[in-house]
């Protein structure tokens, strides 16, 4: 391990422990409003077994054992602060600058915070500040996070690009099983194994792919996934460095670390139980994945999936006929919806979150689509097997003269070409958006070949979710299978497949009783 984590109040530091502030760090700016709101804070807290400390936020550092101090890497603010509170005449840490710029607003910055400390606090010596100074070496820790020097310069940059070298969750995991006074120890030893366990299932993929939304914020540390899930959600906007540590801390002003863990597990075993039940397993992982998911909801605040699957299913094909010219979102999800209710219906088939999360974009492709553009001469080899040179060159002329070639299409291609372009939802699958521009200009059958090829070539990049590969199989109920095109009757009988499924799928979530657990 290249970092190392542990809670320290200032008194854990051996006499005159030396920080050195290098110069790639920017001056001490703090600003008047920002010292008298730290000064506040700690005036304010009290000290209980639900919060035995009041936390000084993460001071991360380099050990440079050559010359006998803490590179401080970043935390710089806060503990410059710290060491004007203390005062010149206080040896418990010592700081030194490398900065030759701007010296000059370093010092008005400190001086105007000197001032305000002295507001608030008095001089050194008078009862107030040597009271408050013995509240911040007693009451106060910082979350000390070491690095080596050679990893200095990378942490930095590393935490200065949002790029953190260290995991949230670490820090949030070392307040949370830190051995404290609030509890035994064998409490916390206890949670110590269920931290475990939930790490263990969470790096499991078809578990966390389950429960993930692609592109999820922060997904690289699975953990913080559950942390939302338990209602532990920073905002996204925020300036802090480790949000969930912070959101993690103001949980603890109000609760003890044993109620905020219950609420944690609370979610976790929600989700575990969720994910071994064949319909709760496809009716929640179908509402994490739908298109339109903002955010990750708690699960511990009675979240409603039988309104949020129900709301899917509410798709009118006769009224909603410019969804896909406006986007098709809830086209798309009344498809996702079918798809999974599909797979529910035939369990133990079960929907494969986990792939369709590994695809980058989803898209609406058409089963029976009219052409596009002119054919190339090897495209129309692959329309019409067996085509004649003077036929094809009869297209040519007939795409030359007026754009005719859909009519010529027409006469020589008869049933197994359509109409007219159909987006009805009659007409319309769902496959990944690399696939679809594969499969364009190709009829039918061409596309049922390539979707039945994809199914024996685990190499492929693409992938057919179940129904829409039942579609072009024509396995589906009353789906005709012996003709190589997509008929009228297909078109109905297709529809009236996906809503029976969607049906029984939604029945049977109202027939639950307690839903949220």
């Amino acid at each position: 391990m290249d970092h190392n984590v542990s809670i320290k109040s200032i008194d854990d530091f051996t006499q005159g422990t030396r920080f050195y502030i290098p110069s790639y760090q920017r001056g001490y700016r703090w600003k008047a409003k920002q010292v008298s709101q730290l000064i506040n804070d700690i005036i304010s807290f009290q000290q209980t077994e639900k919060t035995p400390f009041y936390f000084l936020q993460a001071l991360a550092v380099a050990n440079d054992e050559k010359n006998n101090r803490y590179n401080v890497v970043d935390g710089q603010q806060r503990l410059t602060t710290i060491k004007l509170i203390l005062g010149e005449n206080d040896n418990s840490i010592s700081i030194s600058y490398d900065r030759e710029a701007d010296k000059a607003l370093d010092r008005h910055f400190k001086s105007e915070a000197t001032k305000k400390i002295k507001e608030l606090l008095g001089e050194e010596q008078s009862d107030t500040r040597v009271a408050f100074c013995k509240k911040l070496k007693t009451c106060c820790r910082f979350l000390f996070y070491q690095v080596s020097k050679e990893k200095e310069l990378a942490t930095f940059n590393e935490l200065n690009s949002g790029k953190i070298a260290v995991k949230d969750s670490e820090l949030v995991k070392c307040i949370m099983l830190g051995v404290n006074s609030d509890e035994p120890t064998s409490v916390t030893q206890a949670r110590a194994v269920e931290w475990d366990t939930i790490e263990r299932e969470l790096n499991k993929q078809d578990f966390f792919a389950f429960l993930t939304p692609r592109n999820t914020w922060k997904e690289n540390d699975r953990m913080t996934v559950m942390l939302r899930y338990a209602g532990i959600s920073p905002n996204r906007e925020t300036d802090e460095v480790f949000p969930f540590l912070a959101e993690i801390q103001k949980e603890l002003e109000t609760y003890s670390r044993e109620s905020v863990w219950k609420k944690i597990c609370a979610a976790y075993y929600r989700l575990i139980a969720w994910y071994n039940n064949p319909l709760l397993y496809h009716a929640f992982g179908v509402t994490v994945h739908k298109k339109g998911r903002e955010g990750i909801p708690s699960v511990v605040d009675g979240y409603n999936i039988k309104g949020d699957v129900t709301a899917m299913s509410e798709y009118k094909p006769d009224k909603d006929l410019n969804d896909y010219k406006n986007g098709g979102e809830k086209l798309h999800n009344y498809l996702l919806l079918s798809n999974v209710a599909f797979c529910w219906k035939r369990w133990p088939m079960r929907y494969s979150f986990s792939k369709h999360r590994n695809i980058e974009g989803w898209s609406l492709e058409h089963i029976f689509a009219r052409n596009q553009k002119d054919l190339s001469e090897d495209e129309l080899k692959e329309w019409i097997p067996g085509i004649t040179e003077s036929q094809i060159k009869e297209y040519q002329e007939a795409c030359e003269k007026n754009h005719n070639g859909d009519a010529w299409l027409k006469e020589h291609l008869n049933e197994e070409y359509p109409k007219q372009e159909d987006n009805t939802i009659k007409n319309l699958a769902l496959l990944p958006t690399n696939a679809n521009s594969s499969l364009n200009n190709k009829l039918f059958n061409g596309k049922r070949n390539a979707i039945r090829d994809w199914a024996h070539q685990s190499w492929k990049d693409y992938w057919a979710p179940p129904a829409t590969e039942a579609v072009f199989m024509k396995s589906l109920v009353n789906l005709n299978p012996n003709i190589p095109y997509w008929s009228e009757d297909d078109k109905e009988s297709y529809l009236t497949a996906m809503a029976n499924d969607i049906k029984s799928f939604i029945e049977a979530i109202k027939t639950i009783k307690d839903i949220t657990l």
